[in-house]
């Protein structure tokens, strides 16, 4: 009798492995993590070059009103952002519009060099690679700008952080909108009120890597300049129509968005924010809007040729030229992934493929600052790339 059940109980156990499919294992296991986590909601997808083979949301796109968040929840992605600005300045080459060998001043309506380094020009291609010597300066974190006021809940935060918050917030909520433009000559050319050579590296252009959120911005004013549209227009023309990226791009008074996620910073609902900028972040997009993007580029690095030309996607995707400088045409490239990730107030995300087996993985989080919050990401990330080899 015993061997029988011992039998029955070993069959059952079999039968249940079985039964389980990858998509079940993953979906099971992303539950646990995020039962145990303190995040409110996130979306993920793992993609190969021509379709989603895995795609579900977890959790709540806003908490207090219950609403699960979905593929189809709009949210911002941080400097993932970047990642479109490098495609976008690779179709402005090929239309002809620049040169990303070009001096950035061969554009600009005012001068911007490196004080210490007069006689050597910043080029597109060194903002582009995180090179050029321009750092972000003390008023970066002005380019958010909330439509309400945040509310003061460092109150309730632990003393050791209180301080630090209180500040944040009080700076956010003092943030004015202005051109991007102005944004940028105010700390770049020597004629702006908040210039300083302290804006610039103490190494020459071309030959050192430090990130640069505002050369994503130059970057991404110089397109304007050049094809006259402004920058959301000409994504939106030339990469987001193409690929049908139709709940995605900037969210305003004129480009509503629906499905948009409420965001969670310290563990609280945070209002809408703006960028004054456009380049280094503030995208908004989901899941299934962003797996086109990142479906497209996969097939690009495998030759074949799309948004833009097969050509121009090995230029933008090849390695750096130096292990130092860990970016082409922003887009973050090791000797095992490209991609991105991206971090703002409420915002943590990530984007990769990988070079091997060519499959793609996103994750797309709705708060940041809780305990514990990058590990659980980081938990996430593995459990996706642990099958990605498994899913059809």
């Amino acid at each position: 009798m015993k061997k029988l059940i011992v039998l029955i109980v070993f069959l059952l156990i079999v039968v249940s492995g079985v039964s389980q499919n990858p998509n079940d294992l993953i979906t099971s296991e992303l539950e646990q993590i995020k039962n145990h986590s303190n995040l409110v909601g996130f979306g993920v997808a793992i993609v190969n070059k021509d379709s989603i083979v895995y795609a579900k949301g977890f959790g709540f796109s806003n908490k207090e009103l219950k609403t699960p968040y979905a593929t189809t929840t709009v949210q911002p992605i941080a400097s993932i952002s970047k990642t479109l600005l490098g495609m976008a300045l690779i179709k402005a080459q090929e239309l002809g519009l620049l040169q990303l060998d070009d001096a950035v001043n061969t554009y600009l309506p005012f001068k911007i060099y490196n004080p210490k380094f007069k006689d050597k020009h910043i080029t597109i291609r060194q903002l582009a690679n995180h090179t050029s010597s321009i750092l972000d300066s003390e008023y970066y974190n002005r380019i958010y700008v909330f439509k309400e006021k945040i509310p003061r809940f460092y109150k309730h935060l632990p003393e050791n952080i209180r301080p630090n918050v209180k500040e944040d917030i009080h700076r956010f909520n003092n943030n004015k909108m202005i051109p991007a433009a102005r944004f940028i000559k105010n700390q770049y050319s020597t004629a702006g009120k908040w210039f300083t050579p302290e804006n610039f590296s103490s190494n020459s252009p071309g030959t050192s890597y430090k990130y640069s959120n505002m050369g994503a911005n130059i970057a991404a004013y110089i397109i304007e300049i050049v094809s006259g549209d402004s920058y959301t227009d000409f994504l939106q023309k030339h990469i987001l129509n193409p690929l049908q990226m139709d709940d995605s791009g900037w969210h305003s008074k004129s480009n509503p968005l629906e499905n948009m996620s409420t965001l969670y910073w310290y563990g609280y609902p945070i209002p809408n924010y703006e960028f004054i900028t456009y380049g280094d972040g503030g995208f908004m997009t989901n899941i299934e809007d962003f797996s086109k993007f990142l479906s497209a580029v996969i097939k690009g690095y495998s030759g074949e040729q799309n948004d833009i030309q097969a050509s121009s996607y090995e230029k933008m995707l090849k390695d750096p030229s130096d292990d130092d400088f860990k970016k082409n045409m922003f887009w973050t490239i090791d000797h095992e992934k490209i991609g991105h990730s991206g971090n703002d107030p409420g915002v943590i995300s990530h984007a990769y493929f990988m070079k091997k087996n060519k499959r793609g993985i996103i994750v797309f989080v709705n708060s940041s600052e809780t305990e514990n919050d990058m590990q659980s990401v980081r938990e996430i990330y593995r459990a996706l790339l642990t099958y990605s080899d498994q899913l059809e």
